[in-house]
C-alpha cells in the first residue's frame, strides 16, 4: 500500500526534473546561439582582415563606395570606400551578413625607403659643416659636394663629414603629387558657395570616420580655444586661426590663411595654410601630423612654417610654391627643436643650433643665423640622423616616390 505522501514526493521530483531539463534545454538553446554568433564573428573577422589586404593590394582602385562578393558565394559580401583625408588616405571597411556587421577604418601611406639624411639642389655651391654637426645616413648634395668650415673662431668637431654615401643632386628638388596639390589648394581658396556649418562648439566634438565628414566654418577672428574636436571634422576659415593651448585635436584639418598654435599646445592634427604656420615654444605634435604652406602665384609675402624652441614635431614639414618667386618659402626651425620624419622647402630652411632632424630634410638652400652673422647653405651645430627615424614612418602620398608600398599608418574606429 502507497502512503500518501508519496504523492507529494512524485510531484516535487517531476517538478525539479522539469525544471532541470528546462534549463538545459535553453543552456543548450543560448549555447548554439552563442556558437553561431562566434562563427559568424569569426567569418566576419577573416572577411575584414581580406578585405583591408584587398585595398592594401597593389592596383587597386576603388570609388568611394564599392561592394565585392569576396568569394563570389553570395554568404561573403563586403563594403569597401575610400577617400582622401589631407595628405593621408582613408580607408572604411565593412564585413556583413544579414544584420551583423563588422567594421573597421584607418589610414595609409606609402613605405620610407629613402636612406638620405639630406637633399640639397645644385645651386653651384657647396655645403659647408662646422661645429658639433653630424649627418648620419645618405646625402645627395650639389656636384661642388661638402666641406669643412670654420665659424666663430670654431672648426668641425667631427672625424667624417657624413657617415653614409652621397650622390649628386639635380638643380631643382623633388616634385609633389599634383592631384594631393590640387585638393588642398581648394580649400584654401574663398568659397561661398559650399554650405559650411557655424563653429558653435562649446565642449566637444567627436565624428566617427564612417560618418560624412563635419566642415565647419570659422568666423573672423575665432579661435579655437578650450575644445575637443576628434575624428573626421574639417576647421576652415577665411582669416588667422589662432589655436589655443588647452585646444585638443586628433586627427583634424584645419584651412586658413594664417594659423598661429599657443606654447605648449599637444595634439595630432593636419595644418594648412597660404601664408605662414608659427607653431609656438615647446609644442607637441604626436605622429602623424602635417604643417604646410601653400604660397599662391600671386603671393606677396613670404610664406613660412616656422617652430619655436623647445619644440616636438612628429610627421611632416612642408612649404610649396609653383613658381620661384624673389620671396622663396621657408621653414624656420628654433632652438633645441626635434623633428622625426620628413621636412621639405621648396626654398629656405632656416635652422638654428641644436636643432635636430631624425629623419630626412630637403631644400633649395639653408639658412643659419648667429648674433654676428647669416651664413648660407652652412649646418652649425645640426644633429641630421635619418637611422633613428622609427622603422615603421609612413611618408604621405604627396611625396612622388615610385617605390612606395602602401601600409596602415593610423588604426582609427
Amino acid at each position: 500500500m502507497v502512503k500518501a505522501a508519496a504523492l507529494y514526493i512524485v510531484i516535487i521530483v517531476s517538478l525539479l526534473i522539469a525544471v532541470i531539463s528546462a534549463s538545459l534545454l535553453t543552456i543548450a538553446f543560448y549555447y548554439r546561439l552563442e556558437v553561431q554568433k562566434k562563427v559568424r564573428f569569426d567569418k566576419l573577422s577573416a572577411n575584414l582582415e581580406s578585405a583591408t589586404a584587398v585595398v592594401l593590394s597593389e592596383g587597386f582602385i576603388a570609388g568611394e563606395e564599392v561592394v565585392l562578393d569576396l568569394f563570389e558565394e553570395g554568404t561573403d559580401s563586403v563594403v569597401l570606400s575610400k577617400n582622401n583625408w589631407g595628405v593621408f588616405e582613408l580607408y572604411a571597411l565593412k564585413a556583413f551578413e544579414l544584420k551583423d556587421t563588422l567594421k573597421r577604418s584607418f589610414f595609409t601611406a606609402g613605405t620610407f625607403a629613402d636612406q638620405s639624411a639630406i637633399y640639397l639642389a645644385d645651386e653651384d655651391r657647396p655645403l659647408s659643416v662646422s661645429g658639433t654637426t653630424q649627418i648620419t645616413g645618405n646625402g645627395e648634395l650639389p656636384k661642388s659636394g661638402l666641406k669643412q668650415a670654420y665659424v666663430d673662431g670654431k672648426p668641425y668637431a667631427g672625424k667624417e663629414l657624413i657617415k653614409g654615401s652621397i650622390t649628386d643632386s639635380k638643380r631643382d628638388i623633388p616634385s609633389l603629387d599634383k592631384e594631393v596639390l590640387d585638393r588642398i589648394i581648394k580649400y584654401l581658396k574663398p568659397d561661398e558657395d559650399q554650405k559650411r556649418l557655424a563653429f558653435n562648439v562649446k565642449d566637444s566634438v567627436v565624428n566617427s570616420f564612417f560618418n560624412k565628414e563635419l566642415v565647419y566654418q570659422l568666423s573672423p577672428l575665432q579661435g579655437i580655444n578650450d575644445v575637443k574636436i576628434s575624428g573626421k571634422v574639417i576647421l576652415v576659415s577665411d582669416t588667422t586661426i589662432n589655436i589655443s593651448e588647452d585646444a585638443i585635436l586628433e586627427d583634424v584639418q584645419v584651412y586658413a590663411p594664417a594659423i598661429i598654435v599657443a606654447d605648449g599646445f599637444k595634439g595630432s592634427c593636419q595644418l594648412f595654410a597660404r601664408d605662414s604656420i608659427v607653431i609656438g615654444k615647446n609644442c607637441d605634435f604626436a605622429y602623424p601630423s602635417f604643417a604646410g604652406v601653400f604660397k599662391p602665384l600671386d603671393g606677396k609675402i613670404q610664406s613660412s612654417v616656422s617652430l619655436a624652441e623647445g619644440s616636438r614635431f612628429a610627421g611632416v614639414l612642408l612649404s610649396y610654391e609653383e613658381k620661384r618667386s624673389e620671396l622663396q618659402t621657408i621653414i624656420s626651425l628654433g632652438k633645441n627643436c626635434l623633428v622625426s620624419g620628413e621636412v621639405y622647402a621648396t626654398g629656405y630652411i632656416k635652422m638654428e643650433r641644436s636643432v635636430k632632424v631624425n629623419g630626412k630634410v630637403t631644400a633649395k638652400r639653408f639658412i643659419m643665423q648667429t648674433p654676428a652673422t647669416l651664413y648660407e647653405n652652412y649646418l652649425i651645430d645640426i644633429v641630421l640622423n635619418r637611422k633613428l627615424l622609427s622603422k615603421y614612418y609612413l611618408s604621405p602620398f604627396i611625396f612622388t616616390r615610385e617605390d612606395a608600398d602602401q601600409n596602415i599608418l593610423k588604426w582609427l574606429n
